[in-house]
């Protein structure tokens, strides 16, 4: 059939990347292959290239890097990678404002099926990482239909462990995350192909899984050729194409135009110069306008399981990776928040938060302290934020020395939308007393200076309030021994307004989290706010 080999035509360099070796470098150029032509040119790219299994993995580039709604991008034949700041991240292109792709040279793919994902396991589980790898064994077999499609064969080796642990012993809990990092989980039971049998595809978050029976093998369908081919209009299927119709990427690219865009109104902050021509050589930028139209709305591009991996400091000793779900959701929608820690010295703890987002749920400090010294540690968080916009998600650790990593950034986007808002009570009979919502004292944490040589005076001021009327409030160094730093507290007589000021002098150098923390009179605890003081 024609469109078995029109398929099977943009899978052939896949099935070279799974069988040969890795395409040699030139000598003009590290990180070139001859296979597309294109080269790995920007240093963080190449890092997460080499780490997360190459070509195996991620196909070969088949662009060059490039601006891409204000951040560098470059394809690869199975994934976008982006970079934000000094982190990673991977495009989902599968996103339905980016490509659903559910159709393709007159292919069918699954679509995503909502029992599925109904049945995933629950992070809260101190068992996460063991019952992933049961969900996907039981919902990804690895042989169907009498075909051994080897998907979960497929997901459970996709990362290599000498790669993603250096040599050192693999930790079987962190290894699945990373897998699940590339994947996702499933989103679909396996299904043949209605006009063909002999291929058989299982839809994942940031996936396909294709198995082809005439060659035995199974591999990742390629997304990043196909939004190449929907950007530049270029072996681009018709059913495809058709899908994609009123999309803001179709069709952008254009080298005669300012930019190489056609309609730069509705891809901002992007160009395209050269993005599709191999090579390293400079190319000569379009003047051509293209067509300006007014942006369109609420169609932006998602990074899936955003995952920032830094590289570390060489003063530091902690790597820190975190991982987001769904960089794009809806207010109020859940987020699934991934931290893994890595240091030689042993781990005490791992935590994230949002930086001033505006969003109490993201700027909570959430903090996990049960690394018990090891040398890997990893902790999952389900929030639901709220506030709509764009915020940025920062992760770190420290080791059992004291010492703390840097922070590691990601982008969160919240879709704008409405506030979701409390479910109306049922009307009461006459007698039934109606429930009142029990709510937290607010509490703040001041210093007048986060960094002070040693001996030298810091004001610490805590402030709180409840309409209840405040009990307490107090603070403390977290973990630090210094009997300055010791808890102090601060009777309230019940004002619904209560603050203080403290001025100490800490006699221990080091780095310090100043936890404040007030009790309302009917005993609710506010949330624990922290404030890191440095004593150089």
């Amino acid at each position: 059939m024609k469109r078995i080999a029109v398929l099977v035509g943009f899978l052939v360099i896949g099935l070279v990347s799974a069988f040969a070796p890795p395409g040699r470098e030139t000598e003009a150029q590290a990180n070139c292959f001859q296979e597309t032509g294109f080269c790995i040119t920007n240093s963080a790219f190449a890092e997460y290239f080499r780490v997360r299994g190459g070509t195996r993995i991620l196909g070969y580039p088949v662009s060059r890097s490039f601006t891409f709604e204000g951040f560098e991008v470059q394809l690869f034949q199975r994934v976008a990678l982006q970079q934000v700041g000094n982190n990673i991240n991977r495009l989902n292109l599968l996103d339905p404002g980016v490509m659903p792709m559910t159709r393709v040279n007159q292919s069918q793919f699954p679509p995503n099926d909502a029992q599925i994902a109904a049945q995933a396991p629950q992070t809260s589980s101190p068992t996460y990482a063991q019952d992933v790898v049961q969900f996907v064994q039981r919902v990804s077999p690895n042989t169907f239909n009498g075909q051994p499609v080897k998907f979960f064969d497929t997901f459970n080796g996709t990362v290599p462990a000498d790669l993603a642990f250096g040599g050192a012993a693999p930790n079987p809990g962190l290894l699945t995350l990373l897998n699940l990092e590339i994947w996702g989980l499933p989103t679909s039971n396996p299904a043949p192909d209605p006009g063909n049998g002999g291929f058989i595809y299982q839809r994942y978050q940031r996936g396909i899984m294709h198995y082809d029976a005439s060659c035995g093998c199974t591999q990742g369908i390629l997304v990043g050729e196909y939004f190449k081919a929907v950007l530049t209009g270029q072996n681009l299927p018709p059913d495809l194409a058709a899908d994609m119709q009123g999309s803001r990427y179709l069709g952008q690219y254009n080298p005669n135009n300012a930019n190489a865009l056609n309609r730069p109104g509705e891809l901002q902050n992007t160009n395209l110069t050269g993005a599709f021509v191999p090579g390293t050589t400079a190319v000569q930028p379009g003047s051509g306008q293209g067509t300006t139209t007014q942006p369109k709305p609420s169609n932006p591009t998602a990074t899936t399981a955003a995952t920032a991996t830094p590289t570390p400091d060489p003063a530091s000793t902690i790597a820190i990776e975190l991982q987001l779900d769904d960089d794009l959701i809806d207010p109020g929608q859940n987020l699934r928040v991934t931290v893994i820690g890595r240091s030689p010295a042993g781990l005490d703890w791992i935590e994230w938060a949002g930086d001033d987002t505006d969003d109490p749920i993201l700027d909570a400090d959430h903090r996990f302290e049960n690394c018990d010294n090891n040398n890997q540690c990893a902790f999952i968080w389900d929030v639901k934020p709220t506030k709509s916009g764009s915020h940025d998600i920062r992760a770190r650790g420290r080791d059992k020395n004291g010492v703390r990593s840097d922070w590691t950034v990601v982008q969160l986007r919240i879709r704008e939308g409405p506030t979701p808002t409390w479910t109306p009570v049922p009307p009461v009979g006459p007698g039934t007393p109606t429930p009142t919502p029990i709510t937290q004292p607010s509490v703040k944490i001041q210093l007048d200076d986060t960094s002070i040589d040693l001996g030298e005076e810091v004001e610490i001021t805590v402030i709180a309030s409840h309409d209840k009327g405040i009990d307490w409030i107090q603070w403390q160094g977290r973990d630090f021994d210094d009997p300055e730093l010791d808890e102090h507290r601060f009777d309230c007589d019940n004002r619904k307004d209560c603050a203080r000021t403290w001025k100490v002098k800490p006699t221990k150098k080091g780095t310090v989290d100043i936890e404040a923390d007030a009790k309302d009179q009917n005993g609710v605890h506010a949330a624990t706010v922290r404030q890191e003081l440095k004593i150089e």
